[in-house]
């Protein structure tokens, strides 16, 4: 069994659309948890120590995302608009994902998550879920199993003391505060019912109970390319975003390159929308 396979296929199951009111069937569309989830692996980058963002293209992306979004909630919202959130955010654990999965130290993959997850928010309960997904997600990829008291040991020896002088918000209000969310999480820990933590329940027969479908293949592809990032087997370049061709035209049938969605396709474009057709999937973008 494939453990960061399986793995995706647990997390994302759930979050593939069936198309745009009858426009683009058959084809690949989901949730903006799973376009965020894509986004992150687009934008890995090698570092001296670990896997990281690289965020001059994880920004660039995010500014796309805006105009083909599936679904949202306040944080990104705001985000959007160059503001931060204090509101709970459900996308980080799809955000901070691959970071987790392609990264061998856990103090690198707390670094990144937190980073991560206050591109978006500053709520302490969403990043301390962050960083207990994380952590949970790298011990079922070390040893096949998560460990509940090493989950609950973790957190208890977690301190966001660590990464206050790094953020200017994480003043002593703010500490105070996570410390009581992250004294919550302790008790929640002992339910692995709960749908907070439900990452702690993990399907392991998973596969034998998913159609084998275009969207088992896309994560299964995703899998992959994440084995072959973590063995450092894979070349991650960093795109050149000032010299890359940014504009397109949308008349129906056009076919181009696009430096952040790659070779794409306008299917259909109406007065409010236009539809392409890419290698990631099929996309509805609102026209400004």
């Amino acid at each position: 069994m494939d453990r960061i396979q399986n793995i995706l296929l647990n997390i994302l199951k759930d979050e593939k659309l069936n198309d745009y009111k009858g426009i683009g069937k058959e084809e690949l569309t989901y949730t903006y948890k799973m376009q965020l989830f894509i986004i992150s692996c687009k934008s890995l980058q090698y570092k001296k120590k670990g896997i990281g963002i690289n965020y001059t293209r994880f920004d660039e992306e995010m500014n796309l995302l805006k105009y083909y979004i599936n679904g949202t909630n306040e944080s990104l919202e705001m985000a959007f608009k160059d503001k931060k959130s204090i509101k709970e955010d459900d996308s980080i654990v799809y955000r901070i994902l691959p970071i987790a999965l392609v990264n061998h130290d856990i103090k690198i993959i707390e670094e990144e998550v937190i980073k991560n997850a206050t591109k978006t928010t500053r709520n302490q309960k969403s990043i301390i879920f962050g960083l207990i997904t994380a952590f949970a997600i790298a011990e079922y990829i070390k040893n096949g199993s998560i460990d509940k008291g090493l989950v609950k040991e973790y957190v208890i020896r977690f301190s966001i003391k660590n990464y206050s002088d790094k953020y200017d918000f994480m003043d002593k209000a703010y500490i105070l505060n996570f410390e009581k969310e992250r004294i919550k999480f302790l008790g929640e820990i002992d339910n692995i019912s709960d749908k907070k933590i439900e990452i702690l329940d993990i399907n392991d027969n998973i596969e034998n109970t998913i159609k084998k479908d275009k969207y088992f293949k896309l994560i299964d592809n995703f899998s992959q390319f994440l084995t072959s990032v973590k063995r450092g087997s894979i070349n991650l370049e960093k795109i050149n975003i000032k010299k890359a061709n940014k504009k397109f035209k949308i008349y129906q049938g056009n076919t181009f390159e696009h430096y952040l969605l790659g070779k794409s396709l306008i299917v259909k474009n109406d007065k409010l929308h236009f539809y392409i057709k890419t290698k990631y999937g099929f996309f509805k973008f609102r026209k400004q």
